[in-house]
């Protein structure tokens, strides 16, 4: 896997930066003039140039309002992951500077000043690209959440008066309220990186939001309220950090056994009960809609599954597979039309070292399972279709 970053100024060509990820050595100085070059040779002739491929190699230009242009060279990444990726990249600086802001004549030496803040973000955004699904929230399963999200909405949310607020348990959104998810997917994948990538659990930093709000400034605020568990609210310029933190100390206080409870399913990603049959590896739950997953191995797998996969990552394999699947999904579901109904609800991989299940719902809900290579197909279709009704049905995990 190899991936290389480079972003540019539209109008003068000037570099901002260049980044590479995985075995590959730097680009030379001529090669990032070349693909530059090219993407503004067919803009002359009034052509867009979005997407190349050249032997095992994707190229993605974009030019985002004719301020910055990002260019993605991805090697062994699919095509659908490397295609999101200029959306953060842009989306990184964009948090820190206004739209408006960008079209100015000093943009370079705005870029300068917030340098130290966008750029552990895009290094971040790069090794989300690599590990996580782009383009999806990560989220926690636990038998606390709906008990979790009723405190949340009717005591924190309502007394806080915003509508965007999250609990984040162990880097997984656990529970959020309807306007967190109502947010872009950019503006909210942006939002829990920089609190990943931040020194403290605690923040009040001012923000632009890339999709919702990129003129109008926000606060993003951030409130620890227990070793692994992080309160993530979106305000204006009131109420205060003071009275914030005093709201949730007063609706945390009594929830510290349940916060434990729920933070006993970060390593899993699923509460305890639900036992995965020993012929699955690995599972990825998502909502098309709501853009969140859950990814989880599975502890109780066959001893045996290691000689099966050899080199394969459980993470890389889905991955890889679910974007397959997701994008099949979404091409055929716009392909709906009431005279002619063609949907496809489960999609399989069948190679020597593992095999691959994925299933669909009419609710824009997918199930990814990755299975021992000697598991027989009929009986995948079983135990996806039982793991599928287990998580999807059960009301506590609030999926």
């Amino acid at each position: 896997m190899s991936i290389y970053l480079i972003c540019l100024t539209t109008n003068g060509g000037l570099p901002i930066l260049t980044r590479k990820k995985g075995n590959c050595e730097n680009l030379p100085f001529s090669t990032i003039a070349s693909l530059n070059g090219l993407h503004m040779f067919f803009k002359s002739l009034g052509v867009s140039l979005y997407t190349t491929y050249a032997s095992n190699w994707t190229y993605v230009w974009h030019d985002f309002f004719n301020t910055i242009t990002v260019i993605v060279c991805s090697c062994g990444v699919s095509n659908y992951t490397t295609e999101r990726l200029p959306d953060l990249i842009f989306g990184a600086f964009s948090l820190f500077i206004s739209r408006d802001e960008m079209s100015h004549p000093s943009l370079i030496e705005r870029l300068k000043k917030e340098s130290k803040n966008y750029l552990r973000l895009i290094d971040a955004i790069l090794e989300l690209y690599v590990h996580q699904l782009l383009g999806f929230s990560s989220c926690l399963l636990s038998t606390e959440n709906a008990q979790m999200l009723q405190c949340l909405n009717d005591e924190f949310s309502t007394q806080c008066g915003s509508l965007f607020c999250c609990l984040v348990v162990g880097h997984k959104i656990a529970v959020a309220t309807e306007g967190w998810w109502d947010l872009d997917i950019v503006d909210r994948q942006l939002l829990l990186l920089f609190l990943q990538t931040s020194s403290s659990l605690q923040n009040d930093v001012v923000v632009y939001l890339p999709k919702k709000s990129p003129n109008v400034a926000y606060r993003f605020i951030t409130l620890s309220v227990s070793a692994n568990s992080v309160l993530c609210v979106i305000c204006g310029a009131e109420p205060s950090l003071r009275s914030l933190h005093d709201i949730a100390e007063n609706t945390f206080r009594g929830e510290s056994n349940m916060l434990h409870n729920m933070e006993r399913s970060i390593p899993g990603g699923l509460p305890e009960h639900i036992e995965l049959d020993s012929g699955i590896v690995a599972i990825i739950v998502a909502n098309s809609i709501t853009r969140k997953y859950v990814f989880s191995s599975n502890i109780h797998h066959s001893a045996s599954t290691t000689r099966y996969l050899g080199d394969f990552h459980n993470m890389d394999v889905l991955r890889i597979f679910f974007d397959d699947s997701f994008s099949n999904a979404q091409f055929f579901k716009s392909k709906l039309t009431t005279s002619h109904v063609c949907e496809v609800s489960s999609q399989f991989w069948s190679l020597d070292t593992h095999k691959c299940m994925s299933q669909f719902d009419s609710n824009d809900n997918i199930i990814c399972l990755l299975f021992i290579s000697s598991i027989p197909m009929h009986t995948m279709k079983y135990i996806g279709k039982h793991v599928f009704n287990q998580i999807i049905q059960e009301k506590s995990l609030c999926w």
